[in-house]
């Protein structure tokens, strides 16, 4: 069990840095494209991008949630022995897990970490 665990943060974390490098080299590209001369305007949009993958992350679960009400009705086959409750946590958990949330908040605190790196580059 605990190595379960254990491999499962370590996945979570490698995610969280590819798509943070995936973020970087696509900042880095649209700056060397624009010509960005300063750290600042790096950081900027570096910060800008953590942002947005947080708010990301969080809006994913949130939407999920959200529709709780719709999937009330689900009647299918493989859901006869689920009452109309389960069946709505058992298609909102398939759609949208926890896992979004933490990756799309690991992502964006790596890329405003990286901002603040930026701004001690004179």
């Amino acid at each position: 069990m605990k190595r379960l665990v254990i491999m499962t943060i370590l996945k979570m974390c490698g995610t969280a840095i590819l798509f943070t490098v995936i973020a970087g080299v696509v900042i880095g590209v649209i700056g060397y494209l624009n010509k960005w001369e300063t750290s600042v305007a790096y950081s900027n949009a570096y910060f800008i991008a953590g942002c947005l993958m947080i708010v990301a992350g969080g809006s994913s679960r949130l939407s999920a949630g959200r529709d709780w009400s719709s999937y009330q009705s689900v009647y299918a086959e493989s859901f006869r022995d689920m009452s109309s409750g389960e069946r709505a946590n058992y298609i909102i958990g398939a759609s949208s897990s926890y896992r979004l949330v933490i990756l799309g908040l690991l992502s964006g605190i790596m890329l405003i970490l990286i901002s603040f790196l930026l701004t001690k580059i004179p």
